[in-house]
């Protein structure tokens, strides 16, 4: 089962006290050792914290000072840099699951305590592969749960239309999760894969909304002025979190025999570029409202070539890619108005919000449509913002791409030219 949790956060200030952080260091592997600094508390809960592909953040180190004086033990560690390893996505799939169960067994020893662990980002895919190929089948008890902060869950991210596929180790780890997910994310939007997932073994999952939140909201240069009060709020929302499943009655929680770890590394980041579309070539249905309140059918564009974006005002590379859009519409317009279009599918976001970011950010005069609960962006199996489609003029999809492109480039033309030309 899953509970969703409406988004609070405690508005009470914590204090620090001027308790001193220790350094233990602990082998877990022939040659490696992991260095932690450590806040000892008198409670028994330890939260081990284990920082994303993005590498250890101020807002995690604030959780040494602030959450031991609440009773919460916290050790916190870079386990790339053990392995002398850079902070990649790709990195963290290296670490093996052995290795990790050494990790938690050695803590326990040395402190007697509980354990929560809270990883971020590709971070969770080290620790679920443990926990899913734990020996004997049975985790221990004193593994308490798991806080997963915007977990990518996925063996990668998948080319646009096709489906996505879940590491091995989600669909095997029976554990208590509280998952932690921005609203602003295509991963929110795919929620509902990665819960099924995580609860086919028979882990019970609390979700939390983040609302008018991105992913890597405690430490973006771009941080939006309600994301950085959030970010001052972040040992609170861990302690949320800790507290949830901490509450929670403990059970035996037994793992599937058939799941074998090993250390794949899928999460390779590839050249991305317009390139011939491998899917089902038939596009699923797109008609929706624009943002002048007129229908649009993408059935009705046979005849023209068609760009379809699925863009959001929040993600960057959607926006730096907009005005060579524009650029693009503008060409073609030129040459003939009627063999081109471009159809920008909004996910989810106002009007009001819209039209700010269109007379303040971006100016454009293609067709912006509203995916107002986002069943387009599902139905064309969309992972990643932008994701664009070329529709040919019989109405077949011909080339896509997730990630932000110049749209105004030669070799784009020609290939765009080609299709109009058939």
């Amino acid at each position: 089962m899953h509970f969703t949790l409406i988004f609070a956060i405690l508005l009470f200030s914590f204090s620090s006290s001027v308790l001193a952080n220790k350094t233990v260091s602990i082998t877990i592997a022939n040659g490696i050792e992991a260095e932690f600094n450590i806040k000892q508390a008198k409670g028994n809960t330890l939260l081990l914290v284990i920082p994303s592909e993005h590498g250890l953040q101020e807002a995690e180190t604030q959780l040494l000072k602030i959450l031991p004086d609440y009773g919460i033990e916290v050790w916190l560690s870079n386990l790339l840099e053990s392995y002398f390893l850079e902070n990649t996505a790709s990195n963290l799939e290296r670490i093996p699951a052995q290795d990790v169960y050494v990790l938690l067994e050695s803590i326990h020893k040395k402190t007697n305590k509980n354990i929560i662990i809270l990883a971020t980002g590709r971070s969770a895919i080290p620790i679920l592969r443990a926990h899913a190929s734990w020996p004997n089948k049975v985790l221990p008890s004193y593994l308490s749960g798991l806080i997963l902060m915007h977990p990518n869950l996925f063996k990668n991210t998948p080319e646009p239309g096709a489906i996505a596929e879940l590491m091995p180790s989600v669909k095997n780890t029976n554990q208590l999760i509280y998952l932690i997910q921005p609203k602003l994310s295509p991963y929110w939007w795919n929620r509902d894969i990665s819960l099924e997932g995580l609860q086919q073994s028979g882990s019970d999952v609390f979700i939390q909304t983040l609302k008018d939140i991105r992913n890597r909201f405690y430490f973006r240069e771009d941080a939006t002025a309600y994301e950085m009060r959030l970010r001052e709020k972040y040992p609170n929302l861990i302690y949320n979190a800790i507290t949830q499943i901490n509450r929670y009655p403990k059970i035996q929680r037994n793992i599937a025999a058939s799941y074998q770890a090993n250390t794949a590394v899928t999460s390779v980041k590839k050249e991305r570029s317009l390139s011939a579309y491998k899917g089902t070539p038939n596009p699923p249905a797109l008609k929706l409202l624009t943002l002048e309140d007129n229908v649009l059918d993408l059935k009705n564009e046979k005849g023209k070539v068609v760009l379809v974006n699925f863009w959001a005002s929040w993600c960057p590379p959607c926006v730096h890619e907009m005005p060579s859009m524009q650029q693009l519409d503008n060409y073609f317009h030129k040459k003939n108005k009627n063999t081109f279009k471009i159809l920008a599918v909004n996910m989810a976001e106002d009007k009001k919000t819209i039209n700010k970011f269109l007379s303040s950010k971006v100016s454009v005069d293609f067709d912006i449509m509203l995916d107002s609960n986002g069943v387009a962006l599902k139905a064309w199996k969309v992972f990643a913002f932008p994701t664009s489609f070329i529709i040919g003029k019989k109405g077949k999809i011909r080339y896509a791409i997730y990630g932000g492109l110049d749209w105004f480039t030669p070799t784009i033309k020609n290939k765009i030219q080609t299709l109009i030309d058939e």
